[in-house]
């Protein structure tokens, strides 16, 4: 069973988790963001609003998902509890986070766009829908 958390749960899990754990800081940069959006009031304040709202859902749901797999891994299935296991774990979470750390600065820059720029999001639509045909 340890060679199983070592060579299969502990690579996916790092992946997972890192990628979770980046998913809730960026729901709550984008909620900060939108924020901001919505007291300047360039874009209109219900489409702020609805950002705000779904970057409140994005950090409960990726904070859940992470939580709730350290929870079963840990306390529910016996992982982690080798030295090996854990360090496979941080490698491959280590390895992970260093990869989504560089799209952050593309997302924040999204994210400021939408909140900040009236249109942005269907200018944004539009322009990828051309680019289809």
């Amino acid at each position: 069973m340890e060679w199983l958390g070592i060579l299969l749960i502990s690579p996916v899990w790092g992946y997972l988790s890192a990628r979770c754990f980046i998913q809730a800081w960026l729901g709550i940069a984008q909620f900060f963001i939108h924020l901001v959006g919505f007291v300047k009031g360039v874009v209109p304040r219900k489409d702020n609003a609805l950002y705000m709202g779904a970057a409140i859902s994005i950090f409960v749901l990726f904070s859940f998902l992470l939580r709730g797999g350290f929870w079963l891994l840990t306390d529910v299935l016996p992982f982690g509890q080798t030295q090996t296991e854990n360090l496979v774990y941080w490698v491959f979470a280590g390895i992970s986070f260093l990869f989504f750390m560089q799209q952050i600065p593309t997302k924040i820059r999204g994210f400021w766009r939408y909140a900040t720029i009236p249109n942005a999001v269907r200018l944004d639509k539009a322009f990828n829908d051309a680019m289809k045909h």
